[in-house]
């Protein structure tokens, strides 16, 4: 593996907010004590935002962070196939076959699913412990931060490379 794609493939993975080391592709289990830290550290910080962001009564806040770590860990296990992801693109990169590519496109949108399924389960859960006005900052503080995240990971993973045409183009 070349050097500034081991780089790419650890700064994903360091801007991602919910990862889990149990997918990550062999290719980089090194980095699974790293991987973990950041994920430590970032849910953290998130957790902060969130706070500053909501400004609890303490009645709201006892009922409400028992279920936001709820619900974190169950974002931590739907964040493992975004890891999976990256980590099998990255490792994949050089050689990217059409099966590969299939299943990366496969698990992207498994990914998604899993996390909206998981938003809309705790909304209801959510809604017994927050006011509405205030359920719907949160929702907007965690649409934000993963406008961050994903941001962050498209600036540093390219996009596939281009297939060379099979015989060059001539000029008319």
């Amino acid at each position: 593996m070349t050097t500034p794609r081991l780089l790419t493939a650890t700064l994903a993975m360091m801007a991602l907010p919910m990862l889990a080391s149990a997918q990550v592709n062999p290719a980089f289990a090194d980095l699974a004590q790293a991987t973990e830290e950041a994920r430590t550290l970032v849910q953290t910080e998130r957790k902060i935002v969130v706070s500053q962001a909501l400004d609890l009564t303490a009645e709201e806040g006892s009922a409400f962070w028992p279920l936001y770590d709820a619900y974190m860990a169950d974002m931590k296990e739907a964040g493992a196939l975004r890891v999976k992801v990256i980590t099998d693109y990255a490792a994949s990169y050089d050689n990217l076959t059409d099966a590969v590519a299939k299943q990366l496109i496969a698990d992207t949108l498994k990914f998604q699913e899993k996390t909206l399924a998981i938003r809309k389960s705790y909304l209801r859960k959510f809604r017994k412990a927050l006011p509405e006005t205030k359920l719907a900052r949160f929702y907007q503080v965690e649409n934000k931060l993963d406008a961050i995240t994903s941001f962050a990971l498209a600036r540093n993973i390219p996009l596939i490379p281009q297939a060379a045409p099979a015989q060059p183009i001539s000029r008319p």
